[in-house]
């Protein structure tokens, strides 16, 4: 946007395209003030939206996932992304903003992932193993443990933001309801007594989970974090 103000001392003023309206308003109150002769508007075209909205949040969640919402800078989602930055905040506001549509496409897809194994026919005790397992997964090609991006939005203290938090809290809900729905397949399936408490499994099993991904954060041995998933199947409580 480009804004001429012209009178007998000033010839023109230019608002670069990333000035925001309050700006212009400010421009068009020193007019009124200053006695302008006039105020000429020049209107570019906005930036275009990023048409592969999809592919430009995976790639930010890998950046997020790795440095958390406080590490990670604009340089650094440019970079992942590779697109300016002016296309990338046009399309999703801010940082904020953009971290909770990678946490959205988390929920869509690794979220929904546990809850598909969790409900499956696989043994219970089969199930609840994968998904710690998958708790304490590993990256092949460097060997680091990929993490949880949950658990880590869920320990940012830097993350101050409702709609984020509230999505973080929904996941666990999510998490702690497929754990409850595995306890009573099992308990119908005589594989758990049938006085189980499917809620205290649930509890009980979400807990484990913080756990393990407490370790893996700390960058617990390998051995040591299966180490502890064993021992835990072995001496369920239920």
């Amino acid at each position: 946007m480009s804004i001429y103000i012209t009178d007998t001392v000033f010839k023109y003023f230019t608002v670069t395209d990333w000035m925001n309206e309050w700006s212009c308003q400010l421009l068009l109150e020193l007019k009124k003030n200053y006695n302008f002769v006039s105020v000429t508007l020049k209107l570019k075209m906005a930036r275009p939206r990023i048409h592969n909205e999809d592919e430009v949040v995976e790639k930010a969640l890998t950046v997020f996932w790795k440095k958390g919402f406080s590490e990670t800078s604009s340089r650094d989602l440019i970079a992942a992304t590779g697109i300016s930055n002016g296309s990338l905040f046009n399309t999703f506001g801010d940082k904020a903003k953009l971290y909770l549509a990678c946490l959205q496409k988390y929920e869509t897809t690794y979220v929904s992932g546990i809850e598909r194994l969790l409900i499956s026919e696989l043994p219970f005790k089969e199930k609840i193993k994968k998904a710690f397992e998958a708790t304490a997964k590993k990256v092949p090609a460097t060997n680091d443990y990929e993490g949880c991006f949950f658990f880590n939005s869920l320990v940012d203290s830097s993350i101050h933001d409702d709609t984020i938090n509230a999505l973080t809290a929904s996941i666990h809900l999510r998490l702690e309801n497929a754990f409850r729905k595995a306890g009573e397949q099992a308990r119908d399936n005589k594989e758990l007594p049938a006085k189980s408490d499917s809620v205290q499994i649930a509890q009980y099993l979400m807990m484990v989970t913080t756990g393990l991904r407490a370790l893996v954060k700390s960058n617990t041995p390998k051995e040591e974090i299966d180490q502890v998933i064993h021992s835990t199947l072995t001496f369920l409580p239920f």
